[in-house]
């Protein structure tokens, strides 16, 4: 349904792509990754006719429907404005005509949760004479809802490798004899009367690498923010209730969730430099391409040190934390595993129903 031949974009007096060559067969779902300027969403523009080609040939046989941003392309609808993102993109693929639509998603799951990552998925899986470009840096969709992935852009990426003050070799995260990090007691904190997260309990130790989880974002945001503010010890007296208490001579770093490239890379500039034993993450990846996301989860697993992080990236929370956190309103679920062993511990399954009241 599509051809690509000999495709070259030049804009000004800057080359962002060119000789690319590819087909894209009636019902298959393609992934277009690559780094920050490399054409990605160019291309999708281009397919869909609203940007013309500087060189080559683009050969679409079907209607071009955009998504961009989870967000439908049509805002003729003023009531739109007031839907969900996932309500907004269940909308724009409703009732689709499978055998003469190509979907074009420009990045889909950037405002979704697990659970309308986990629809998308499902949706594109089902629908198999669906055709679909798709341009991501969610590994976790890509891989479980596209056949195969084109690359755009320079392949060297500058590395990010994080060190600390000492030279600690690396712990077990259940090593019961490494040194306390972070010991926190009976912490909560109350918003509008209502807990955004009450009764957390837990010591962490050098080298466990702990990924904050669940559908709580504020809580592990804020948290996170809390730590921060009282190992700067900045006045956090009507921030929370509780105790928190950081292990002798520890250096803490912390990165906020950020809103563009150069925030987050500038973020990252300063925790390279920190020399922190300590890492608190909030949601590090967001604004990432993928090459540079890739570099950041080699750092964190090669890091010898402790991380306390956030993410929406499935990837990096399976290939980097020791230990997982879901942070409810009532207390943790708190266990030293993978993530999907978290995922699948019948246990753990019954503790977040009766956190969550579900």
């Amino acid at each position: 349904m599509i051809k690509i031949k000999n495709l070259g974009l030049q804009l000004g007096q800057k080359e962002i792509f060119s000789a690319l060559n590819f087909e894209v067969n009636s019902g298959e779902k393609i992934g277009i990754v690559g780094s920050e300027g490399s054409g990605k969403s160019s291309l999708l523009d281009i397919i869909s006719g609203r940007l013309p080609a500087t060189t080559g040939e683009v050969r679409v046989n079907g209607e071009v429907l955009t998504v961009t941003g989870s967000v439908y392309s049509d805002y003729s609808e003023l009531h739109m404005a007031e839907m969900s993102t996932i309500d907004k993109l269940k909308r724009a693929l409703r009732g689709l005509n499978e055998a003469e639509i190509i979907l074009s998603l420009d990045e889909p799951t950037k405002n979704l949760d697990s659970s309308g990552v986990d629809w998308l998925i499902n949706f594109l899986r089902t629908h198999e004479n669906l055709t679909a470009v798709i341009v991501s840096n969610d590994r976790y969709f890509l891989k479980h809802s596209c056949q195969k992935i084109i690359k755009l852009g320079a392949k060297n990426v500058a590395p990010i490798n994080f060190e600390i003050a000492e030279n600690f070799p690396m712990t077990e995260p259940t090593d019961l004899t490494a040194p306390i990090v972070l010991e926190v007691a009976d912490l909560f904190k109350i918003r509008d009367g209502e807990p955004i997260f009450q009764n957390l309990n837990f010591t962490i130790r050098r080298g466990q690498k702990v990924a904050l989880v669940g559908r709580n974002t504020l809580g592990q945001s804020k948290f996170l923010k809390i730590l921060n503010l009282f190992w700067r010890k900045e006045n956090t007296a009507a921030s929370f209730k509780g105790t928190i208490k950081f292990g002798e001579g520890v250096k803490v770093a912390y990165m906020p969730q950020v809103y563009s490239s150069t925030a987050a890379r500038a973020e990252l500039d300063e925790l390279q430099k920190s020399g922190a034993e300590l890492l608190l993450l909030d949601n590090p990846t967001t604004c990432l391409d993928l090459p540079h996301i890739e570099e950041l989860e080699r750092a964190m697993k090669n890091f010898a040190g402790t991380i306390i992080f956030s993410a929406k990236d499935r990837v990096l929370v399976e290939a980097v934390a020791n230990r997982i956190i879901d942070v409810t309103p009532n207390g943790t679920v708190d266990r030293i595993s993978t993530y999907e062993e978290f995922l699948t511990n019948e246990t753990v399954k019954q503790q977040i129903k009766e956190k969550y009241n579900l």
